[in-house]
């Protein structure tokens, strides 16, 4: 039996909100788009925002073994690949 918290309310609000389900993929895409075209100073925080939330989204979806969750996967770690990338090209470049 599954136990309730605050976090899991807020995952299942998120989930059957209809304004969630149109307002969730335009912010993640403003991030992005901030995180990569942005001054590095403003466009790392966005991309950290953005790979919490992702994460966030994956561990807490209910399907955890199909094709899906390795996507989600492969997607936190092409955007931390890039946060990384962003944060070196600030420090050395």
């Amino acid at each position: 039996m599954r136990q309730d918290d605050g976090m899991s309310d807020l995952y299942e609000r998120m989930v059957d909100s209809r304004g969630a389900r149109i307002a969730v993929p335009i912010v993640a895409a403003v991030l992005l788009v901030v995180g990569l075209a942005a001054d590095p100073w403003i466009g790392i925080p966005a991309l950290l925002v953005l790979i919490v939330f992702v994460a966030w989204l994956a561990y807490r979806s209910p399907d955890s073994t199909s094709g899906l969750a390795r996507l989600r996967v492969l997607m936190v770690g092409i955007l931390v690949a890039v946060a990384v990338g962003r944060f070196l090209t600030a420090v050395l470049g």
